[in-house]
């Protein structure tokens, strides 16, 4: 008798019971698992700051040790133009121009005219004004040489004016006329002289998979990457140079430069959180990277250089316009920047 009950108490478990652990097992997986997502999503995109916070530093570095200027280039992905997931180095070089030799410029009111030298209806040869849009190869040329930022000087003489990128020189000179004195349709040589940014050979850095840099939600107080809601149409890439002594110099957004005064905040999300052609997000539950807090941002000081990461402000507004909800984050990672410190 006592053998049959030792026997009979070592008996494995039936195959009821194990289908019912197994049954219990996936229960709480199922409940755990979307308990934990947040956390993993938060821990993807806390990377992928460091990582873009840490090219910014190393492009400021260089710049201050090799006495010129560096940056970072945000590359938008081919079929998300709103979202760089690559982040290549820059360096400054320079260019020049000067005008093609039958194109001549005057100013009036600090407006840039064109003029062409050309045959008119008797056979004679003369400067003659035309429009920037005018279908002639070299004023077309000419016409790519009078961009936002450039510097242009006249006859090779004097000082060089700074344009506003449509064919307008900047305050205080934008009421010059020159020359001032015209005789016989007089016209001016030019030379154009600006600061650009040239990719190192170096290869690129990718952003951790499934982060992005969503640049809907970047940018700077005065200067947006872009519009909300988005037009494709209007993106290109985001460039960011450091001078020689380390702080924020010039910022390039479609192809025009702009000079850096204040704060800028890049916004570090989730892939799956960027939003489509009609301003809606991709993700299934309907929510942006400005919308969670598993969102980071990497923000940027103009006058040190300095880089700061903060979460996404923990507690989001339940009403109100988009752009009130970005206002509010980066007001958020403005405090926490000048609270803790930049590094």
């Amino acid at each position: 008798m006592q053998n049959r009950r030792l026997k009979n108490s070592r008996r494995g478990m039936t195959l009821v019971e194990l289908l019912v652990v197994a049954a219990i097992m996936v229960l709480l997986l199922a409940v755990s698992v979307p308990l934990f997502k947040p956390m993993l999503e938060s821990r993807r995109t806390s990377n992928a700051a460091q990582v873009l916070a840490g090219v910014f530093q190393q492009a400021r570095a260089k710049s201050v040790q090799e006495g010129r200027s560096y940056g970072v280039r945000l590359v938008p992905f081919e079929n998300a133009p709103t979202t760089a997931i690559q982040l290549r180095f820059q360096k400054e070089s320079a260019l020049d121009f000067v005008n093609p030799p039958d194109v001549r410029v005057r100013v009036e009111n600090g407006n840039i005219i064109p003029y062409y030298f050309s045959e008119d209806a008797t056979g004679e040869w003369k400067w003659r004004v035309v429009g920037w849009d005018a279908n002639i190869p070299n004023v077309q040329l000419a016409r790519d040489h009078f961009q936002r930022g450039y510097a242009v000087q006249f006859n090779r003489l004097g000082r060089f004016f700074t344009m506003d990128g449509n064919f307008k020189l900047l305050p205080p000179y934008n009421n010059l006329n020159l020359p001032e004195y015209v005789i016989d349709n007089e016209a001016m040589e030019y030379h154009v002289s600006c600061l650009t940014s040239t990719p190192l050979w170096l290869p690129p850095v990718v952003m951790p998979r499934g982060t992005i840099v969503d640049l809907v939600f970047s940018g700077g107080e005065m200067v947006d990457f872009g519009d909300v809601p988005v037009y494709f149409s209007t993106w290109d890439e985001v460039i960011v140079m450091f001078s020689p002594v380390g702080h924020v110099d010039l910022l390039y957004v479609n192809g025009n430069p702009y000079k850096v005064n204040e704060m800028l905040f890049f916004c570090v999300g989730d892939w799956d959180r960027q939003i489509d052609a009609m301003g809606n997000p991709l993700a299934e539950d309907k929510k942006s990277n400005l919308e969670v807090p598993a969102t980071y941002w990497v923000t940027l000081h103009p006058k040190t250089g300095g880089v700061r990461i903060t979460e996404n402000a923990p507690i989001q507004p339940t009403s109100g316009t988009i752009e009130e909800r970005l206002r509010d984050a980066r007001r958020f990672a403005r405090e926490h920047f000048f609270n803790v410190g930049g590094f």
